[in-house]
C-alpha cells in the first residue's frame, strides 16, 4: 500500500512544478489554476493534513508547512506524530524521517519520471494522458484529473481553487479508496524565501539511501 508520504509527495511535486503552459483554458476551474500560477515564482503555506480510509473514517490528521521556489525547489514538513520532509534542492529529491532515522535521496528528474504528474509538467499533453473534469465546490471550483494510464498509483488527483485563483486544498484518491487531503492557509505568494530553506543536511547518523 502507499503511504501517506509517498502519496503527498506526488502532490507536492506536481505542485512545485506546475508551470504555466500552451493548453488553451477550457473552463472556470482550469483558467482558475492558470490564475493562481500566473506570475507565481515562490510560495508559501501551512495546511492540514489529512488520511481517510475508503468509508470516510478518519486514519491520519498532522500539520505541517510547506514552501514552492518554482519550478524545481520545494520544502514540506509534517509535524509529529508523523514527522516526515521532503527538499527538492533543484538537483536532488530528498525524503526525511527524523524517528527513523533514514533518508532517500534520488535524482529529481528520475523521481518525476516515477509519478504520473510529472505529465503535469507537460500542460500541453495534460488531456492526453489525464481526463479532466470540473466540479464546482462550496465557495470555489475543482479540477478533477483522473489518470488515463491503468497502472497508476490513484484515480483521482483534486485541487480545490477559489474563483480568483487561490489554491485552496490538494487531494488524492489512492487504488484502495482511501483519500489524502491538504487543506492550506496563511498562504503567501511571492515570499522571500533563502536559498537554505531547500538545501537537506542530513543529521549525523542518518542512514542514507540511493535506490
Amino acid at each position: 500500500m502507499i503511504s501517506i508520504f509517498a502519496k503527498t509527495l506526488y502532490a507536492l511535486v506536481a505542485l512545485a512544478l506546475l508551470v504555466p503552459g500552451s493548453a488553451a483554458a477550457s473552463g472556470e476551474a482550469r483558467q482558475a489554476l492558470e490564475r493562481f500560477l500566473s506570475g507565481l515564482d515562490t510560495y508559501s503555506a501551512e495546511f492540514t493534513q489529512t488520511l481517510t480510509d475508503e468509508t470516510g473514517f478518519l486514519l491520519q490528521e498532522a500539520d505541517g508547512r510547506l514552501s514552492l521556489a518554482l519550478p524545481d525547489r520545494l520544502r514540506w514538513e509534517l509535524d509529529g506524530p508523523f514527522e516526515q520532509w521532503v527538499v527538492a534542492d533543484g538537483e536532488y529529491l530528498w525524503l526525511y524521517d527524523p524517528d527513523l532515522r533514514q533518508a532517500t535521496v534520488r535524482p529529481l528528474d528520475d523521481s518525476l519520471e516515477a509519478t504520473p504528474l510529472a505529465l503535469l509538467t507537460q500542460p500541453h499533453r495534460l488531456d492526453e494522458r489525464f481526463a479532466v473534469a470540473e466540479e464546482t465546490v462550496p465557495d470555489g471550483l475543482r479540477l478533477v484529473l483522473s489518470p488515463r494510464a491503468r497502472e497508476a498509483d490513484f484515480t483521482r488527483l483534486e485541487l480545490d481553487l477559489t474563483l480568483d485563483g487561490e489554491l485552496r486544498a490538494l487531494a488524492f484518491l489512492d487504488v484502495f479508496g482511501q483519500r489524502t487531503e491538504m487543506r492550506l492557509r496563511d498562504a503567501r505568494r511571492n515570499p522571500a524565501l533563502a536559498p537554505a530553506e531547500f538545501q537537506f543536511t542530513a543529521p549525523p547518523g542518518t542512514d542514507i539511501y540511493r535506490p
